[in-house]
């Protein structure tokens, strides 16, 4: 019998995405279209959609927009069995507001809902479960980022429990994804914490942007410096990427494809990415896979791939 059991685990919020039917104003919108957002489980839907069997591990709420969650990972062919369900704490939903760009495209603005929701419950008891257990000693990577421990302590120590445990056989992949919303009143605390889960994890991602922000540089080289302990280094704008394997570095293009708006494209580019990585690619065609999955993020104003 084929071999079923997920390669890859996403520990990480999902939440509900309303997202406006048309651009505007929120207060002129009456209309919203409801899908899956949270950056690991985009990332968990994209590496499903590349043929890499992957699991979520989370929480979500006994609420209808929780059913709908994994209802969602089961459409796309992700193990949701290692997603609790809080009998009290509600699924946390954001509202993504739309508005027009010059070059025809949309820019997406995102309103949170989130506060006491299942997801910030995430615990080290999260990855204690039978099912958790298993998933993560079979898994060959498993993928986090910057948001998860800024959801609260518990988040924090799940994410720590994630990255502190043995791994002779597994990679740690750590998406930078800064969120100054959520570090609000600590941003050294923030930028300190995610500075040295990119010193441990295997394989790290960051925008410019991000890695301005919290790095104080947005140079690949520079930052390939301050980070010489992950074999894989990726750093990406909207005009392409800089990655690393070790010593050998190689640079790439954005594909020339038609925008609708921008939101997840990150999480579907490192999920092609590794993807390459997973299957044996080399450093320019696992950029080459990651830059062709993120083309279908960015074809609609969902967040996740189909």
């Amino acid at each position: 019998m084929p071999d079923t059991t997920p390669r890859v685990v996403c520990l990480g919020e999902g939440l509900v995405a309303l997202v406006a039917a048309t651009a505007g104003p929120l207060e002129t919108c009456r209309t919203f279209h409801r899908s899956l957002a949270g950056a690991e489980w985009n990332t968990a839907i994209a590496l499903a959609s590349a043929g890499i069997r992957t699991a979520v591990v989370s929480r979500v709420g006994d609420d209808g927009f929780g059913r709908f969650l994994t209802a969602e990972l089961r459409a796309h062919g992700v193990d949701h069995r290692a997603v609790e369900v809080d009998p009290v704490a509600p699924t946390g939903l954001y509202v993504k507001e739309l508005s027009p760009r010059a070059d025809g495209a949309v820019e997406g603005t995102m309103h949170y809902y989130r506060a006491g929701s299942a997801a910030a419950a995430l615990s080290p008891a999260s990855l204690e479960s039978p099912v958790a257990v298993d998933l993560l000693a079979a898994a060959a990577l498993v993928h986090t980022s910057g948001i998860t421990p800024a959801l609260s302590p518990s988040a924090r120590a799940a994410q720590e429990s994630l990255v502190a445990a043995p791994r002779p056989a597994r990679l740690v992949s750590f998406d930078l994804n800064w969120r100054p919303a959520l570090w609000r009143g600590r941003e050294d605390e923030g930028r300190a914490l995610l500075t040295d889960l990119a010193h441990r994890a295997d394989i790290v991602f960051c925008t410019r942007p991000d890695a301005e922000a919290v790095f104080g540089t947005s140079a690949p080289d520079d930052l390939r410096t301050l980070f010489p302990e992950p074999r894989y280094l990726v750093v990406t704008d909207p005009s392409g990427a800089v990655a690393f394997d070790g010593a050998e570095r190689a640079a790439s293009d954005a594909l020339d494809v038609p925008v609708v708006e921008t939101i997840g494209a990150g999480d579907a580019f490192a999920a092609g990415f590794l993807a390459g990585v997973l299957t044996g690619l080399t450093l320019h065609g696992s950029l080459a896979r990651a830059h062709r999955i993120a083309t279908r993020a960015i074809a609609s104003t969902r967040d996740h791939v189909d």
